[in-house]
């Protein structure tokens, strides 16, 4: 049985093409990861003057420096992961396949509000990834050895934060 991990990253600022939050595998590893699910949550409280700006989820096939992210095993008994398996934020990576684009508003949310911004809050629309939840026949993003996949910041705007996580799945090959 393939053993779930999630990827965490709080309070991610924006910045102009930046790679907000990945995992990706260096090695020649036997294992390959699995991108199940991939969410970005305007979690912000701080009032900014937010954009809508463009985000992507892309494969990778190279991350480095930046901000190491731990990711957390669903279950505790789980095995811990390869050391080739890496996870963060703020890395430089190397982009191979764009995978989907969407628009997101980096403004903050309000208590009484009802705009795209509140929306961001809740968790069927803070989900920009899902890959074969409930449908077998769609495949999940198959990281292999020398693969990654990160969600980036396609835009230019520099303020506001969010929460990111990607949840994958750690398999023989």
């Amino acid at each position: 049985m393939a053993e779930t991990w999630r990827s965490v990253a709080l309070g991610v600022t924006f910045a102009s093409g930046k790679s907000m939050l990945d995992i990706f595998q260096a090695g020649a590893g036997i294992r390959v990861y699995r991108v199940r699910r991939a969410y970005q949550f305007n979690n912000q409280t701080a009032a900014v003057t937010g954009v809508l700006t463009t985000m992507r989820c892309v494969r990778i096939t190279a991350a480095s420096v930046g901000t190491a992210i731990t990711p957390v095993a669903h279950d505790t008994n789980n095995a811990a992961l390869p050391a080739d398996l890496t996870s963060g934020t703020g890395r430089t990576v190397t982009e191979t396949d764009i995978l989907r684009q969407y628009l997101w508003s980096n403004d903050e949310a309000s208590v009484s509000g009802s705009s795209m911004d509140e929306w961001e809050l809740m968790v069927p629309f803070a989900e920009v990834w899902n890959a074969g939840y409930g449908d077998a026949a769609v495949q999940p993003i198959v990281c292999r050895p020398g693969q990654g996949f990160h969600i980036k910041h396609q835009g230019t705007s520099a303020v506001g934060v969010c929460d990111l996580e990607i949840e994958f799945t750690n398999e023989a090959t």
